[in-house]
């Protein structure tokens, strides 16, 4: 509960700070929704998720309640800054609970820079990877 607090101040505080730019509001995000998913926050992580898709993404997250994730290593971000649009590759290696096998697979994320409600932040518009 503390994480999703925090995380909810730091995009307020992100959203509606003027001296930091797109960029910078971006690479805190995308390294705050990291750290929610390494440590399997993944109902914390849904904040991050545009409203369009929110909740699917929330289904996804009920899906992967018997998950943990042993590494996410972001492996390539292409940065837009003109289109304020960014796509993140994100390998993360998992196990279920009731598995000692460990999985890897590929999360290709996209981010876009938008304003609504007055509030300018970077919102995640792909869903939770499917863990299989």
């Amino acid at each position: 509960m503390r994480i999703f607090l925090f995380c909810l101040l730091l995009m307020v505080a992100l959203g509606s700070c003027s001296e930091f730019t797109a960029e910078e509001r971006f690479n805190e995000t995308t390294r705050t929704y990291g750290d929610i998913v390494r440590w399997d926050k993944f109902e914390t992580a849904s904040i991050f998720a545009a409203p369009s898709i929110r909740d699917e993404f929330e289904k996804r997250v009920k899906e992967a309640g018997n998950i943990e994730v042993m590494d996410y290593r972001v492996i390539n971000v292409e940065y837009d800054g003109a289109k304020k649009k960014a796509t993140v590759d994100v390998e993360i290696s998992y196990h279920k609970l009731s598995s000692i096998e460990v999985k890897t697979l590929v999360d290709k994320q996209i981010w876009l820079y938008r304003e609504e409600k007055g509030s300018k932040q970077w919102q995640l518009m792909t869903l939770l990877p499917e863990f299989k």
